[in-house]
């Protein structure tokens, strides 16, 4: 049943008639009460993101074969012997899955002084050789982003028995993975003699 939207009513008075009309409210008017809202139940939910990865550095296996070089003449220098991968001493990586914001971290390179392997009394230094970063990037094939730069940029550092440090990242969000391939050179001295030379060059991260 509809109800009036006004109310009419009629009196008498000893002046005179009267009449009063009166608007009702529009709720009453439609359904006769306020209309109730929806029903609801909020519930709030977390969840945690943990990780057991580890910060990880690789090279090559090697033996890394930098090349020949007569005294006076520098090896790895691809301008004056072999070809242009001369030098090249192979990808090194770093693997960051510590899922950290901000994730940080330094690679640093050192290595033992090069030995004659035939009379172990001639040695070169290891300072003798330098190490070129060249371009530092994400991993290829790998999902894994990175904003890691060389220390030294494309300026050549000299190696030696302590560590000097060569790539860092400092403002990656997560997970990384970074991957560079070094130009080792060695000027061979003049107080060099015939013979195999050898040392070990040691990646650290930390």
């Amino acid at each position: 049943m509809h109800r009036p939207l006004f109310l009419i009513t009629a009196g008498g008075a000893a002046a005179g008639a009267f009449i009063i009309a009166m608007a009702l409210p529009a709720a009453a008017a439609t359904s006769g009460r306020a209309e109730l809202a929806a029903p609801a139940a909020a519930t709030p939910v977390t969840f945690e993101v943990t990780t057991t990865g580890t910060l990880s550095i690789t090279s090559p296996a090697g033996p890394v074969d930098l090349g020949t070089g007569a005294v006076g003449t520098t090896i790895g220098n691809a301008a004056t012997v072999g070809p242009p991968d001369v030098g090249n001493f192979g990808a090194v990586t770093v693997t960051d899955n510590r899922a950290l914001n901000p994730a940080s971290w330094t690679a640093t390179v050192t290595s033992t002084n090069f030995v004659n392997s035939s009379t172990s009394a001639d040695v070169i230094p290891a300072g003798d050789a330098t190490y070129l970063t060249e371009t530092v990037g994400a991993t290829p094939s790998q999902a894994l982003g990175s904003t890691a730069v060389s220390v030294n940029n494309t300026t050549t550092i000299p190696l030696g028995t302590g560590a000097q440090n060569v790539v860092t990242e400092t403002g990656f969000d997560g997970d990384n993975s970074t991957q560079w391939s070094p130009e080792i050179q060695l000027a061979v001295p003049a107080t060099a003699v015939l013979g195999i030379y050898d040392a070990t060059i040691t990646h650290s991260v930390a």
